[in-house]
């Protein structure tokens, strides 16, 4: 994961963040319904914040804790952000799609081109709020399942506490699936 640049799937291109991405991140990330559901993203989220998030990861690069890619659709440009921050023993894999995007398969598909690159990490966990059952059901087809833990997180979109449900990166095999089962699912 440390040297990959990019990571091709079938409709995005998973690339480092540009300086020229902050006003894409503050315009989609900015927006109520989204920053609700991610834990710093601030509302309204300023152009100026979303320059100093990306010079900061950059800033951050060398430390190897922090693995973050636009989700770029040929044409459109950034549509959504996904990554991997450094968490105890592990990763903290999160994302976020602009509301213009969200239904069309993104999330799972960007999901699944990172965990392919970002298992190499270690241990990969993530979580969702409790009101976004949308975002468990994309973790889960990227391959986490549930933990059984829920905690309180504070969420800046939010202004507030909310639950949120625990998951790890279990791949079907480790899940105790056969080989039949897992090519099914």
């Amino acid at each position: 994961m440390r040297d990959v640049i990019e990571i091709e799937t079938e409709r995005l291109k998973l690339r480092p963040l540009r300086m020229s991405d902050a006003a894409r991140v503050a315009r989609f990330a900015g927006d109520p319904g989204v920053a609700r559901m991610i834990l710093r993203a601030p509302t309204p989220y300023l152009e100026c914040a979303a320059e100093g998030w990306i010079m900061t990861l950059n800033a951050r690069a060398p430390l190897g804790e922090d693995f973050v890619f636009a989700a770029d659709v040929e044409g459109e440009g950034l549509v959504g952000v996904i990554g991997a921050h450094k968490s105890g023993d592990g990763f903290e894999v999160g994302y976020w799609f602009g509301r213009p995007y969200w239904g069309q398969g993104y999330a799972t598909e960007a999901l699944r081109g990172f965990v392919s690159e970002a298992q190499s990490l270690g241990a990969l966990q993530a979580g969702h709020f409790v009101d976004n059952p949308a975002s468990g059901r994309v973790l889960e087809k990227g391959g986490f399942a549930y933990t059984g833990e829920t905690e309180n997180l504070y969420s800046l979109g939010r202004n507030a506490r909310a639950p949120v449900k625990r998951m790890r990166y279990a791949p079907a095999m480790e899940r105790g699936f056969g080989v039949r089962e897992a090519i099914a699912c």
